[in-house]
């Protein structure tokens, strides 16, 4: 592992900047029938006193997400919300992304860990398409499963979506393949995004390096990219240090 630039070059102090809410000590959900009561849901929403919402580690399943919806984004308008390391599924995610349809206060949010895979990314990047007065600029899917299939929803989503700035993909099964088709978005076709997180993803490899290093010399917006524990030789990750080498405010973490 290692860090060009301005970025951080220490494990440990990476850990904190890989991906939203990225927790390694605790990575094994335990699965089974949701813990909570819709009451005792509704009140760790309502002991929230700001508009930011967590729930990570609270084992919630696909029968918990209405009252999440109607509790958080419809009632308490909330602008950050947190559902890592849970049990949702694609569809959990469809409720969600119903309401995501008509909402404009949302501007995070996080389903770090849990199994949406790509139907789940699919309802998500819809919703966000078919709602001009969506405010989501962040979005953490990372360790959920999805494949290329879900890159080609996400590339739809980028070139017209003018909001995204950070978007995690971290441990999913994403290849070389999908990456090319992703960075050639990034290359031609948005000018917003500035913090993309790959790491973990095991099927990155050379193959994707030429398409990764014209994303870095033709897109200035991009202010961070996270590949380590992929699977690129060390001549890639050489290529792409010498590629953002003049761009001295730029984290590449390798």
């Amino acid at each position: 592992m290692s860090a060009t630039n301005n970025s951080r070059s220490d494990e440990h102090s990476i850990a904190v900047y890989l991906d939203d809410d990225f927790d390694p000590r605790n990575e094994i959900i335990e699965s089974g029938p949701s813990p909570h009561t819709k009451h005792e849901i509704q009140e760790l929403i309502e002991t929230c006193y700001s508009t930011s919402i967590s729930l990570l580690h609270e084992q919630l399943t696909d029968s918990d997400m209405p009252i999440i919806v109607d509790s958080a984004i419809i009632r308490k308008k909330c602008t950050e919300l947190k559902l890592g390391y849970n049990q949702i599924t694609s569809e959990g995610v469809k409720t969600l992304a119903d309401a995501l349809k008509k909402n404009s206060t949302l501007e995070h949010l996080n389903l770090f860990h849990n199994n949406i895979a790509d139907q789940g990314v699919y309802y998500l990047t819809q919703a966000l398409l078919s709602n001009e007065k969506s405010k989501v600029k962040m979005l953490f899917i990372g360790y959920n499963q999805i494949t290329d299939k879900s890159i080609e929803y996400l590339c739809n989503l980028l070139k017209s979506n003018r909001n995204i700035v950070h978007l995690g993909l971290s441990n999913n099964e994403i290849s070389d393949r999908g990456i090319i088709v992703l960075a050639n978005v990034l290359t031609n076709d948005n000018i917003t995004l500035k913090e993309l997180y790959l790491w973990g993803n095991k099927s990155i490899g050379d193959m994707c390096v030429d398409a990764l290093a014209d994303m870095l010399v033709y897109n200035r917006s991009l202010m961070k990219l996270v590949l380590f524990d992929c699977n690129l030789s060390d001549l890639s990750k050489e290529r792409l240090r010498e590629v953002v080498q003049s761009r001295k405010d730029f984290g590449l973490f390798l």
